[in-house]
């Protein structure tokens, strides 16, 4: 981390005709709504009125008034990047300091007005600070480039943000009531916080109330404590509790956080999902998280192939008697592999050729000593799901895996049919305790069979490249490689 330094002197100015040229290609409401975000956060304002006026000749003016206690320090006004008490409160929503700058670097004439002063921005440039008799609440009014139709749609999406129950917010003079929330949860998400004023912006994550609502034109939106933030693909309106990890233009998120967010969705709007939306794109991207309840993932698959449902196997035997018994196969390539592994985790998902097995050679036996389910131990568990996730990570497929004794077998492990078989009666239970050496050798050992058979040639080139994939996905994502990794995703304590 970079030492803080207080400076006498900036260093920099900034141009606001660049800053004009960066702003003007934003959507014009999304300017507007900065100055309602601003009034929000303060926490004696009580009153927000947004007015939206176009004289038809491309000019709009928006004027945007709350009844809080005025700007602490006036220069706020054009200083860019100041120092915000609310970085460092998680449950408000400004941190850059820039907000009423950026719609102020598009305008043609703009003003101020605050306790104490008035900071008047005219179309020729500069500023001029003017004191007045005001006591509280603020007063934002810029005079945009805007025609007719922009100044409607503005007004239309301000009547989307979600005002809290204790500020009266209106536009154009009408009301914009809360809405009732639909259902209410919570998740842990990633968010940003300021310790002090010389101290950097840290990522952390933080449980936060989610708020969920239905919205009254089908259209799912993402909101940052009532300030909309994107159109997502779930039917619902999420409005999180806490600041949502932002580019300056506040109009996008990542994926991976995106993700997380459609997993607490899923966690408490599953049941009511229709039948026909259970492989909708946000379901999915909610499982591939691995934060999605192990009731809701069983759910959902239940509801999308139903009860009697196997995974697909390279023995073609194997799956047309299981169509031909009445069972749903599953590709596995029609999911991806962090799907797949979630499947597999929550519902114990099982190839075709585990329940209607052909008897291939090398691992026919191994049926008549397997393990069930509920003899495996917890080490056991951790084993299965660190080679199914090597199988999904270094060869793309869902393998399966059983645990047997067989004596006669002299094989500490075996391959054949997409199946990987482990021989407790050689391998012992203390080899089931940790992912070290012994434990990724013997299942890439295996893996190597998907290419070749009898330790020939093929299968020398395959454990190589398995075996650089390894030490790759490693580097990559070390935690594959831990007991710990499993046991939280399993559940196991």
């Amino acid at each position: 981390m970079t030492k803080a330094i207080k400076r006498k002197k900036p260093r920099f100015e900034v141009d606001t005709d660049g800053m004009r040229a960066l702003q003007a290609g934003r959507e014009p409401w999304q300017l507007v709504k900065e100055l309602v975000s601003n009034a929000w956060d303060e926490p004696t304002v009580t009153r927000c009125d947004v007015r939206i006026h176009s004289n038809g000749n491309r000019k709009t003016v928006v004027e945007v008034f709350d009844d809080g206690a005025g700007f602490q320090k006036y220069s706020d006004a054009w200083v860019l990047m100041g120092h915000t008490e609310k970085r460092g409160d998680p449950t408000v929503r400004g941190r850059f300091n820039i907000g009423e700058k950026e719609i102020i670097s598009v305008a043609y004439s703009a003003s101020v007005q605050t306790r104490g002063h008035t900071i008047t921005f005219p179309k020729s440039g500069g500023r001029r600070i003017t004191k007045n008799t005001v006591t509280a609440g603020t007063t934002v009014t810029c005079v945009m480039p805007w025609g007719h139709r922009q100044a409607e749609t503005i007004v239309e999406r301000l009547k989307m943000l979600l005002p809290p129950i204790y500020i009266t917010y209106t536009v154009n003079g009408a009301i914009v009531h809360p809405l009732e929330i639909y259902t209410a949860t919570t998740g842990v998400l990633d968010t940003i916080i300021q310790t002090s004023p010389l101290e950097p912006l840290t990522a952390t994550k933080r449980k936060t109330d989610i708020n969920i609502y239905k919205p009254t034109n089908g259209t799912g939106y993402l909101y940052e404590l009532g300030i909309p933030v994107q159109p997502i693909d779930c039917p619902y309106l999420v409005d999180i509790a806490q600041k949502v990890p932002l580019p300056p233009n506040r109009d996008m998120v990542r994926d991976s956080y995106l993700k997380r967010v459609y997993a607490a969705v899923l966690n408490a709007t599953y049941a009511e999902i229709p039948t026909d939306n259970m492989s909708a794109s946000w379901v999915r991207q909610a499982i591939e998280s691995g934060k999605a309840d192990g009731e809701a993932v069983r759910h959902i698959t239940e509801q999308r192939y139903g009860k009697h449902v196997l995974l697909a196997s390279t023995d073609k035997q194997s799956n047309q008697r299981a169509v031909e018994a009445g069972y749903t196969v599953v590709h596995p390539k029609t999911l991806s592999p962090d799907e797949r592994e979630q499947i597999v985790a929550h519902t114990n998902m099982q190839h075709t050729s585990r329940v209607f097995p052909s008897y291939t050679k090398g691992n026919g036996d191994i049926k008549d000593y397997t393990l069930h389910d509920k003899d495996l131990t917890p080490g056991m568990l951790v084993i299965r799901a660190f080679s199914i996730a090597m199988g999904n990570q270094l060869i793309g497929r869902t393998i399966d895996v059983r645990f047997y004794r067989n004596k006669a077998d002299r094989c500490i492990a075996n391959w054949g049919a997409n199946q990987l078989g482990f021989n407790v009666s050689h391998c012992g239970r203390a080899f089931f305790d940790d992912i070290g050496e012994a434990q990724i050798g013997t299942v890439l050992h295996e893996l190597a069979h998907c290419e070749g058979n009898w330790h020939d040639g093929d299968w020398q080139r395959s454990f190589n490249r398995l075996s650089g994939r390894a030490v790759l996905l490693a580097l990559k994502r070390p935690e594959l490689f831990t007991v710990e990794h499993y046991k939280n995703r399993l559940h196991i304590p």
